[in-house]
């Protein structure tokens, strides 16, 4: 179990979130993220620019995602992704994002797969959450 602080984006106590850092990776490229965990979101989201860092091509994904809320408006594309942490596992996972053309979407991570993938127990109160692989 990987135990990880809330983080804030503005130096303010009200925005502290679960934003997890992780490496995200395709093939030999990987990038170093950070998203947030959000159990409420039915999936998990990549922004576009995300995607083509880790070298994706967008017309190669012919899976399409139907997002909801701010995001519906835009397309999105299942794009399977591996990630890893240090701390939470000696091995990578296979996650599925739906693949935004939204430049300005936050990675998260959502109910379909990353919760399906990970046990997290989050303690607000004391700021801080933890994350173990599934065993």
């Amino acid at each position: 179990m990987a135990r990880f602080p809330y983080v804030s984006t503005d130096g303010l106590a009200a925005s502290l979130m679960p934003r997890l850092p992780i490496t995200l990776s395709i093939g030999e490229r990987s990038l170093e993220v950070q998203g947030l965990l959000d159990t409420g979101a039915a999936v998990n989201v990549l922004p576009y620019h995300v995607g083509v860092a880790l070298g994706a091509v967008w017309n190669a994904q012919n899976v399409p995602v139907a997002l909801v809320g701010s995001l519906g408006q835009f397309d999105a594309r299942a794009l399977l992704v591996e990630a890893s942490h240090p701390l939470i596992g000696s091995r990578t996972t296979r996650l599925v994002f739906a693949w935004t053309q939204a430049e300005h979407a936050p990675l998260i991570f959502g109910q379909m797969n990353f919760f399906i993938e990970f046990d997290v127990c989050f303690y607000r109160s004391q700021g801080f959450f933890e994350i173990s692989s599934k065993p």
